[in-house]
Order: structure tokens, then C-alpha cells, then sequence
């Protein structure tokens, strides 16, 4: 998924000016990689989150227009205020189509299961994975099917889709597994009670 950001030129220096710039609707920002040389800019707040809302499930990148120039980025860092939840500042990576990296991709599970239709569960124990490839070859998102999960089913970092791409994670890894639903459980007798039930020799 690519998003279109304009892009503004900032000059702050002082903490205040940053505060200044937080209140007119922007986030402060900076671009760098790639041959680039490390640049400040600043975004439209909610331009941004209109785009960043639509870009949990699918790897975001983001074509930055600044000063005439287009930057083909991902967004590399961010800071988020611990209280108010709103962005303080980005980061965003210029991409090089001839380097290698590591990234983190969603993953989307499709399909229902049939251990679910039966009345178990689905627990999902990750929705993303970390790969190495070249830049070119960046999947978007990585799809795994579970329709064919039965109850006590389990799916594996093995069983995701193959590509221009090297899984970080060990083969072994457990991404998905069907539970049954558990029942209530049987009082337990304590062995305190147990002791006064039981007969005397």
C-alpha cells in the first residue's frame, strides 16, 4: 500500500518551536537514508493518521513530496506521547531498490476454520513476522489460510507462503492454534475435606 504525504520544510530549534508546530496541526519529522542527506520536514497530522488507520494490516510505504523532490519511504520510527497517544515525531527511511533489509510484515489470516464452526476457538499468537529481503521484493502483507484448522490444530512459521524472502524466525515457530472450548471444571475436593471423608482404619 503506497500513501501520498506532502511534505513541508521546518526550521525548529528550540523545544517551543516544536510545541508551536505540534499546535498548528503538524508532526514534526525527519527523512534520511539512501544516499540522502538527513533532512527536517514536517507533516499534516491528520493526513497522516488517515493513512496510518489504513495501513495495520498491509506494510505502509510512504511517497513524500517535498520542495518538488518525491521521497519512496517507510516509516522507520515514531514517538508517541505516553499519555495523550498523539505523534511527537517520525521517521522516515528513503528505500534504495538495490539494498537489503529487515522489516516487519502484517499477517492476515483468511479463511474460517473448521475447529471454529465445531465451537472452538482460533487463538492468533502473532499477527506479524520479521524478513530479510531486497527492497524490490517487499511483500505488502503475507495471507496464511486457516480454513483447513481443525480443533488442537497448529500453524507454523513453516507454513507461510514462500518468496524473494528470508523468514527471521525459526521454522518451528507457532503462529496460530485452534483451542477447544473448555468446559467448567469439576469442584475439586481439597485435601482437607478429603482427610475428614476418609474412612478410619
Amino acid at each position: 500500500m503506497i500513501f501520498t504525504l506532502k511534505a513541508e520544510p521546518r526550521n525548529t530549534v528550540k523545544k517551543s518551536d516544536l510545541t508551536k508546530l505540534r499546535a498548528s496541526g503538524l508532526i514534526p519529522a525527519v527523512v534520511y537514508g539512501a544516499g540522502v542527506e538527513a533532512t527536517k520536514l514536517s507533516v499534516r497530522d491528520n493526513e497522516f493518521m488517515k493513512c496510518y488507520k489504513k495501513s495495520f494490516t498491509e506494510l505502509a510505504f510512504y511517497e513524500l513530496e517535498l520542495d518538488g523532490k518525491k521521497y519512496h519511504t517507510i516509516l522507520k520510527d515514531k514517538q508517541i506521547h505516553p499519555v495523550m497517544r498523539n505523534f511527537l515525531h517520525l521517521d522516515f527511511l528513503v528505500l534504495d531498490p538495490d539494498s537489503v533489509m529487515e522489516i516487519e510484515i502484517p499477517l492476515n489470516y483468511i479463511g474460517e476454520p473448521i475447529g471454529t464452526k465445531e465451537g472452538g476457538f482460533m487463538d492468533i499468537i502473532q499477527r506479524s513476522i520479521r524478513i530479510q529481503c531486497k527492497v524490490t521484493d517487499i511483500p505488502e502483507d503475507l495471507e496464511l489460510d486457516v480454513s483447513d484448522m481443525q480443533v488442537g490444530d497448529a500453524k507454523h512459521v513453516s507454513d507461510l507462503p514462500k518468496g524473494k524472502w528470508t523468514y527471521k524466525d525459526n521454522d518451528d515457530i507457532t503462529l496460530v492454534v485452534i483451542h477447544a472450548k473448555t468446559s467448567a471444571e469439576e469442584p475439586v475436593e481439597s485435601e482437607e475435606t478429603a482427610e475428614v471423608e476418609a474412612p478410619t482404619e
